[in-house]
């Protein structure tokens, strides 16, 4: 005859080992070692590029913010270290062609920079993080403040 202590015994075990397996399934998941053998290579080819912010606008001599959006397409060429990038920008309802060339560079983690002239002569930074193996890039403008962008941040997905 089993006694009700043991079949709470057997259904405890059992709870406890569905549990550890569980932990034991999810810890891959949660690794905390990240690829560190990135370069320049890893970004090539066409992104398109998807991007939205707030740039400084303003009627009345009152600065104020004003929505800024783009989507374009951007060539990345490793060799040299140089992109070109062909955008539609809409800022504060208006739409832009903007046509840039400039410079990257990729770190070991899947950290790059891009760097380019605007159209008014500014020098414009973006940092980046490279998503799942080079499909993606995430990105955020990092210029400094007063240099027009208030702030923007985006996605370049791989052709």
């Amino acid at each position: 005859m089993i006694t009700k202590y043991y079949c709470k015994s057997i259904v405890r075990a059992a709870l406890l080992l569905a549990l550890t397996m569980c932990i034991i399934g999810l810890a891959p998941a949660f690794s905390s070692s990240a690829r560190a053998d990135y370069s320049i290579n890893d970004v090539s080819g066409d992104y398109v590029w998807h991007g939205e912010g707030w740039d400084v606008g303003g009627t009345n001599g009152k600065p104020t913010s004003v929505p800024l959006s783009a989507v374009g397409l951007v060539t990345y060429t490793p060799a040299t270290g140089t992109f070109h990038v062909d955008l539609i920008l809409r800022l504060n309802g208006t739409n832009f062609e903007n046509v840039r060339d400039g410079t990257y560079t990729v770190d070991a983690t899947g950290h790059g920079t891009m760097t380019w002239l605007s159209g008014s002569g500014n020098v414009k930074h973006i940092d980046f993080y490279i998503v799942n193996g080079g499909a993606e890039l995430k990105w955020i403008d990092t210029d400094l403040p007063g240099t027009v962008e208030l702030s923007s941040s985006g996605t370049m997905t791989k052709q």
